[in-house]
């Protein structure tokens, strides 16, 4: 069953506001659109497919700015010392957007949530100091995928952590890479001078706030 992280009170009104200030910002978003479209010249009109792609833009520019208010939440609901609250996390499972460990015979479901106008899209993974080391075609329309490391191709990363982000576009729009997120079991909680850190199954470490969901252990 999974457990919701945010229950403060404030949330809703901090909400409220958001919701508000992105309403405005999506009116003058779409008056700046109107403006554009009207002023074009009829000679040479703009592919719809750039208008689309400058709507998928935004939303993803919205979605980024409330998973950082519901992260900022939790982490305030968090606190700095709620490392005895974190470590009531041990043996559960969590949904995060963090590291995922290649290791011989693990394999990791990952969700992620590609826009529906793109045609294009891959998973890219980076190695700890950030360098490209792998990039696998993806079907746009899907919201999972069950890997194990391998690029799609035959050919399968060594083993380790690596972080994973979705890369998508749109005709020739290249749209904001998306987050990839995935269950692992929580092992271990290390105290940190940053605060409470995450050690899960396979060796990963993620700090509370790149959670999104928590679900009792397997």
């Amino acid at each position: 069953m999974d457990i919701s992280p945010v229950t403060a009170p404030a949330a809703s009104s901090a909400e409220a506001k958001s919701t508000a200030a992105l309403s405005s910002d999506f009116d003058t978003f779409l008056s700046l659109l109107t403006a554009q479209i009207r002023n074009q010249d009829p000679l040479q009109p703009a592919d719809g497919t750039e208008y689309a792609a400058q709507l998928a833009q935004f939303a993803n520019v919205e979605q980024s700015v409330r998973t950082n208010e519901l992260l900022a939440q939790m982490s305030a609901a968090l606190g700095a010392g709620s490392a005895s609250d974190v470590a009531g996390w041990i043996g559960l499972e969590v949904r995060h957007d963090g590291p995922v460990t290649v290791a011989p015979g693990r394999t990791t479901r990952l969700h992620f949530d590609i826009p529906e106008v793109a045609d294009r899209a891959e998973l890219v993974a980076l190695d700890a100091a950030g360098a490209e080391v792998m990039r696998r075609p993806l079907d746009p329309d899907a919201a999972h995928l069950d890997w194990h490391g391998g690029d799609g191709k035959g050919g399968q990363l060594p083993d380790g952590i690596y972080s994973l982000q979705v890369e998508a576009g749109a005709g020739d729009q290249a749209l904001a890479p998306r987050p990839v997120r995935s269950f692992a079991r929580v092992d271990e909680v290390a105290l940190t001078a940053a605060g409470p850190e995450l050690i899960l199954d396979g060796g990963a470490r993620i700090a509370p706030d790149r959670l999104d969901l928590l679900r009792a252990g397997a």
